[in-house]
């Protein structure tokens, strides 16, 4: 069925985000109390590691595991123009290895929250999503509070063999320690290009498809990584390169669902850099 012309210009609104989203400058600053021998507890980025996906990354003497399980549970799909309905259940434990064992710190967070999908069209759909939750870190056991939302845009459209995908969000998000009171944080801008294909085989009655994908993450301000030293390691932007393999028809255990799986590339400002793990494009 052809679209008319204003749904064209509807649909390719997304594309003009990711070209204001490239020429913004960035994100949202992390805070930390300023004292003169800091803990390293207190450095800790808990909304930062909670939303930053599964990977191995390192930024000057600060190595960083991240394990983030994103469970989500379908309450209702976004159906004949109908608003869908999505829990978000992401649970994230996270390990921060410093050059002294002593500062080393282990942390573990669960944050669950609510995703409207709102279907613009049959290629558009908007996400706004709000999420609050707890962290703790395993020595210490402080409870700490971490809260964020924004909205995500996915457009998805068939050209030829191939599914491509636009991606947008805007994300913010900040954590409170309840003992310290330290506070930390990010508020960032996101645009991403996917380009998935069949790959010509099936599994388990499915058929198979693989994509290549492109982020770019631009901080609003620069997020702050102070070192054990007390020096301050700033990040303004964050690039993602990955490949996934998955199926058309998500694989779903008690509404719990999975559709690709996938593995990739970080790297951004002052050396920032890492291999991560995904369940696909993410917007």
């Amino acid at each position: 069925m052809r679209k008319t012309p204003k749904r064209k210009t509807l649909s390719l609104l997304p594309l003009i985000l990711v070209a204001a989203t490239l020429s913004l400058g960035g994100g949202a600053a992390s805070r930390a109390m300023a004292d003169e021998d800091p803990d390293p507890v207190d450095l800790i980025n808990f909304s930062f590691a909670t939303w930053l996906g599964s990977g191995v990354y390192k930024l000057k003497d600060r190595k960083v595991g991240v394990l983030r399980m994103p469970f989500r549970y379908e309450l209702r799909p976004p159906e004949d123009g109908k608003l869908g309905l999505r829990l978000l259940l992401p649970a994230t434990v996270a390990y921060y290895d410093f050059d002294d064992p002593a500062s080393n710190v282990s942390m573990a967070s669960f944050v669950p929250g609510l995703e409207v999908q709102i279907p613009v069209n049959e290629y558009w759909t908007l996400k706004p999503f709000g999420q609050v939750g707890v962290g703790m870190e395993a020595d210490n056991r402080d409870t700490v509070y971490i809260y964020g939302g924004g909205v995500g845009s996915l457009v998805s459209f068939p050209w030829r063999k191939y599914v491509i995908s636009v991606g947008n969000s805007v994300t913010l998000a900040e954590d409170s320690d309840t003992g310290s009171g330290a506070t930390s944080g990010f508020s960032l801008i996101s645009a991403g290009l996917d380009i998935r294909r069949p790959l010509g085989f099936t599994l388990l009655d499915r058929q198979l498809d693989g994509s290549v994908y492109f982020i770019a993450n631009r901080f609003f301000d620069r997020v702050n990584f102070l070192e054990t030293d007390g020096d301050d390691e700033t990040i303004r932007n964050i690039y993602e390169v990955g490949i996934t393999l998955g199926t058309a028809e998500p694989f779903s255990i008690w509404k719990l669902s999975a559709d690709r799986v996938g593995i990739d590339y970080r790297f951004g400002s002052r050396g920032f850099e890492g291999i991560g793990v995904n369940l696909g494009f993410p917007f």
